[in-house]
């Protein structure tokens, strides 16, 4: 076996065995209830096409978690990057798509802007991140609503959606190959860059990072920065796919997006973490979420069995650091 496919498998095994686990379960208990393939083609590629979103989105928080810091505002913008983005459209008029470049670009300033507000808050105000992003999670989900008077933004032109709607070859989704970008990207800032041995050396401690000559406070507020922009992001890709601007969009989705790096093998303490991880972790949950609803399980249901993986996850989280 080669050395590079054995170091892989040796970080990655249990959680690949992990996916194939799921869908063994899944397709058996489909065929078992009648129910159609849970392993096609148009099944797996729906998966990846419903973990768009998310996918674009944890991107981001790995980067953010890995400095020892959370973001809990990133479902609440997703609502309002799409709002913003839809908002400028239908007040743009025709032709649109001008005025779609103008709102997508406006939108992703916004949300780099906010994810900037929250990293000096974290870092020249020390208010603790938990904290500072709640605080925007809430307030950026009430300007949503404000500015879109409480209702989705709708209709809005047919081109609007290709971001969401579109299939390559009738088939891949534009925006999954936008979240393998993304991935591709975050993977090689991360492993490749000066800025990634930053991120690393500022979770696994951050008073030996400052004293090393570590810009502390930038790469932090760079951090959450890129989280913001990325969240926004994933709001077009799920504004596109729903053809409106929804301020109700995203609730809760940041629970679904920690899960995923967490799951992932990223630590909540920092220091340790892998885009490679976070992107299995996703592949987890999403196809645990696609499962569940597959074989008829309801929504509060899901809830229920993704709080417990969330919870074994940072169990084993904290037996790895107990034993290591």
């Amino acid at each position: 076996m080669p050395a590079g496919l054995k170091r892989f498998l040796g970080a990655y095994g249990f959680l690949l065995a992990a996916i194939v686990i799921e869908c063994v379960v899944f397709a058996a208990f489909a065929q078992y209830r009648g129910r159609p393939s849970f392993l096609s083609v148009a099944s797996l590629v729906n998966i990846l096409n419903q973990s768009a979103v998310f996918g674009v989105l944890s991107v981001g928080m790995t980067f953010v978690i890995l400095t020892g810091g959370i973001d809990l505002s990133v479902g609440s913008l997703i609502a309002f990057g799409g709002v913003i983005a839809a908002w400028i459209v239908r007040t743009g008029g025709a032709p649109p798509l001008p005025w779609i470049i103008i709102g997508w670009t406006a939108a992703l300033a916004v949300g780099t802007m906010c994810g900037t507000v929250a990293g000096l808050l974290v870092t020249r105000v020390q208010v603790p991140p938990f904290i500072a992003t709640l605080a925007l999670m809430s307030s950026l989900r009430g300007l949503g609503y404000i500015l879109a008077g409480g209702q989705p933004i709708a209709p809005l032109p047919a081109i609007y959606t290709i971001l969401g709607r579109y299939r390559l070859f009738d088939l891949v989704p534009l925006g999954v190959l936008v979240m393998l970008a993304v991935f591709l990207l975050g993977g090689i800032l991360l492993n490749s860059t000066g800025f990634g041995r930053h991120v690393r050396a500022i979770g696994g401690n951050e008073e030996a990072a400052r004293l090393s000559g570590i810009a502390v406070g930038r790469v932090k507020t760079t951090v959450y920065a890129m989280c913001g922009m990325l969240a926004v992001l994933g709001g077009l890709i799920a504004s596109s796919k729903l053809g409106s601007g929804d301020p109700k969009a995203g609730i809760g989705d940041e629970l679904s997006v920690i899960a995923a790096v967490v799951v992932g093998g990223t630590s909540l303490s920092g220091g340790r973490g892998t885009i490679a991880g976070t992107f299995i972790g996703l592949l987890i949950v999403s196809v645990l979420n696609s499962g569940l609803n597959w074989i008829g399980v309801e929504s509060f249901g899901q809830q229920v069995i993704l709080g417990l993986v969330i919870l074994a996850a940072v169990l084993l989280d904290r037996f790895k650091s107990r034993t290591s």
